[in-house]
């Protein structure tokens, strides 16, 4: 709510309605942001190496990355070794199984209309 606005002058003034603090800002929210963040890497560096292992492959060779291609490739066999991609290969499996679905007399290669 503004008065004055009539002489050119706009001054502010406060809300009639008592309105409590918002209960975020007592927390700290740069110590909630970090944690999440890290929890959210830790997550997927672990359950998705996969994934991780091939974009890295995917990078051009340079000073910076080819120091780290064995550690990536470690820890990729690693995650794979104790089971943690599990989930992504039962969900891998049946997409390439439903990729693979025939229905009728449709072949390989085909668009699937009827002629």
């Amino acid at each position: 709510m503004t008065t004055g606005a009539e002489q050119g002058e706009i001054a502010e003034v406060g809300s009639p309605v008592l309105v409590p603090a918002d209960p975020v800002d007592a927390v700290r929210p740069w110590r909630w942001m970090t944690g999440t963040i890290a929890t959210a890497t830790l997550f997927l560096g672990v359950f998705n190496a996969h994934a991780i292992g091939a974009w890295f492959d995917e990078l051009p060779p340079s000073p910076v990355t080819e120091p780290l291609r064995a550690p990536i490739a470690s820890w990729v066999a690693l995650t794979t070794r104790l089971g943690f991609d599990a989930p992504r290969t039962a969900v891998r499996k049946r997409w390439e199984a439903a990729q693979a679905a025939r229905f009728g007399t449709e072949q390989p290669g085909e668009d699937g209309s009827a002629r």
